[in-house]
This record gives C-alpha cells, structure tokens and sequence, in this order.
C-alpha cells in the first residue's frame, strides 16, 4: 500500500484549467500545498538547493543534481554526504553550516540567494512562516509537505517528480522500492504485528529521543513491515507530538521487539550501562540494533536510497525478531 499523499499538489497551466497540463516547459506551472502556504513554480527548475538530505535523494533518484546542499557536516564524509549518496557531483556545493548552531536553524539565505536558485527544497531547518517567506523572496521554496515531523520519501519524491515532469520516473522509484520492501516482509513473515522503536540517547543531555508517530515518515517503514509503534507510545506522544523526550530513568519506556537505536555522542556499554537497559526485551530477543548516524539518519530522514541502506545495516536484528 503506497503512503498517501500528504501535500495536495496540483498541476496547472497558465491559460488553462486547474485539471489541464502544460504541453511545453516554458508555460508548465506547477503548484504545491505545503506546511506554509503554497508555492507556484514556473517551468521546470535547473538551479536546485536541496535544504536536506531527503531532497539530494529524491533529485538523485530522478537523475537530477542540486546546485548546492546543506550537509550532514562531519557526521558525513569529507564532503558531508551519507554512504548512499557518494554519485552527487563534485560540483554540488556545500552549503555553510557555521550558522546551524541548533536543530531547526534557518538555511544560510545570503549564500542560497548568491546562487540564483530556480527552486528550493527546504526541509525541517524551516520551522517558521517567516524563515519561509524569507527563504520564497529568494526563489519559490517547498517546505515540509505536512504536519507530521518528517514527511514520507514517497510524498516528497512525487512532488519532486511532478515538479521536473518525471512523475513516470518518480512512481517507478517508489513502486521498486515498496516492492524491495514488501519482498523483505514476505521473507520475514514473522515481523508481522511485531512493534519496532527508532530512539537515540543523547549522552550530553541525558535524553532519550523516541518516534512516537506512526504516521511520522521515520516509522512507516517499520509499518511496511508489518510492525508497529508500540501503543503506550503512541498515547503518551498523542498530547506532545510525534517525537518523545524522556529521561534517563524512562529507558523502560522502549519496550518493542525492534529497538533501533544510536548511542549519540558515546559508546553501546555506556548505553548498555543504563539502569533497566538490559531488561528490555529487544535485548533479551536479539532485536536490538545499535547503530551509527548514518543508519539512524538512513530511517528518520527516509529516502528511498537511505532506506535500503539502513534495512541492511539491521538484517540480523530483523532475523531474530521475526524468529521470536
């Protein structure tokens, strides 16, 4: 079953009917419905900005390079790219990070508006209408599609794929990949009504950071498995939104068969260290999976290519469950 489109994205040509598609690139508009508003794109973009990595991955998966990208700065290689993403051109700039200093920092504007973008794909580092507006001045920007912290790989690279007029490539992408997917479940019938987490533990804070939104795009693909976000999580996030902050103290709130999880900014003994850790049932399973950024990346920011990367980094992990 393919995700549901979150953001209603419409195709319009100038002169025509809403349901009507231009015939040639310089009169195709394209319109999309987003977190801020929407966005109208003249003809088809050349001079992309990917605010994220969910974007360089859907431009890739359609063939096409971004001008510049905003990186996993040294969480990535020497040039702050994941392992599925070595292909992008040497001539993809990397945008300046030193402004990031926190989660949900504004892109760097100045350096995207010396670029003379066509389109920018921002992504969560936009978290207000003014960011946005400031961002759309510069060129027409597409934030998240939706309302849920991380929007599905599938919503993203249909809007991306109508936006260029590769939609046929686009559909072909995500159909392969579900299906890639779907073969994964078949071979593990076993993970069927099994429930999965995706948490790190941040060590400088003492945190625990848990997806509780089964709708969150860095959950459905553990759904596409056949598992689940286990349901005391669920209602606890109901009142606070898709991701749980907990203390050291809650480690026995991850009680799922599947817990994936990134020791961030220290070791697995420290990790396994906390009191009730070992308790839990992925770790008397065999279904605890300690990861590293980019795996944990690959599953909450999804793309198809990080997707595939990150299942193959948790085989025995889903062996073992799907054995239980």
């Amino acid at each position: 079953m393919l995700v549901g489109i979150v953001g209603v994205l419409a195709l319009v040509s100038a002169g025509c009917s809403a349901d009507e598609e231009s015939t040639t690139e310089s009169d195709r508009t394209t319109v999309v419905e987003h977190k801020f508003g929407s966005t109208t794109v003249e003809g088809i973009p050349e001079r992309i900005v990917a605010g994220g990595s969910q974007w360089v991955d859907a431009l890739l998966e359609l063939g096409v390079e971004p001008i510049a990208y905003l990186s996993a700065g040294d969480q990535g290689d020497e040039r702050g790219l994941y392992p599925w993403q070595e292909d992008l051109s040497e001539d993809a700039q990397e945008l300046d990070r030193s402004t990031l200093t926190q989660i949900g920092a504004p892109l760097p504007e100045e350096e995207i508006a010396a670029l003379q973008p066509d389109l920018i794909l921002a992504s969560f580092a936009v978290t207000s209408q003014t960011g946005f507006d400031r961002l759309n001045t510069i060129a027409p920007t597409v934030s998240e599609l939706g309302d849920a912290q991380v929007d599905s790989w599938e919503d993203q690279l249909t809007v991306l794929g109508r936006i260029l007029d590769k939609e046929d490539e686009a559909a072909k992408v995500i159909e392969e990949r579900n299906a890639a997917i779907d073969d994964l479940a078949a071979e593990f019938p076993g993970l069927e009504g099994k429930t999965a987490v995706l948490s790190q533990y941040m060590f400088a804070t003492n945190q625990l950071i848990v997806v509780a939104d089964p709708d969150d795009g860095a959950a459905q693909t553990f759904r596409r498995l056949g598992m689940s976000v286990p349901p005391a999580l669920v209602d606890e996030a109901g009142a606070v939104g898709g991701r749980l902050t907990l203390s050291p103290e809650r480690v026995d709130a991850l009680v799922a068969d599947l817990v994936v999880m990134l020791p961030n900014g220290g070791t697995q003994e420290q990790l396994e260290a906390l009191p009730g850790f070992a308790d839990l049932p992925a770790v008397q399973g065999g279904g605890l999976a300690v990861v590293d950024y980019p795996t944990v990346v690959g599953f909450n920011t999804p793309s198809s290519r990080s997707v595939a990367y990150s299942l193959d980094q948790i085989m025995p992990q889903l062996e073992a469950v799907a054995r239980a």
